[in-house]
């Protein structure tokens, strides 16, 4: 008999919003082992919140590239 551990995929959720005075989003990984790491941005350029939540959408993609991150969900409020 062979035994097969599933591993739970990371998840990533995200959010952006765009005001007069600035833009701004959000965005946490959680582990498979349950850890968060939050992260947090600043843009330099004032974008519709549409903008926003695409430009943090496919910035999660890099960064989980970059973290070796191989199964991924995505959950985000667009």
């Amino acid at each position: 008999m062979f035994y097969i551990d599933i591993i739970p995929p990371w998840k990533v959720y995200f959010d952006g919003a765009a005001r007069r005075d600035g833009t701004g989003a959000g965005m946490v990984f959680v582990s498979t082992e349950k850890y968060i790491l939050p992260y947090l941005f600043v843009l330099t350029q004032l974008r519709s919140n549409n903008v926003v939540e695409h430009q943090m959408l496919s910035l999660g993609h890099e960064m989980a590239i970059e973290m070796g991150i191989t199964d991924l969900n995505i959950y985000g409020d667009s």
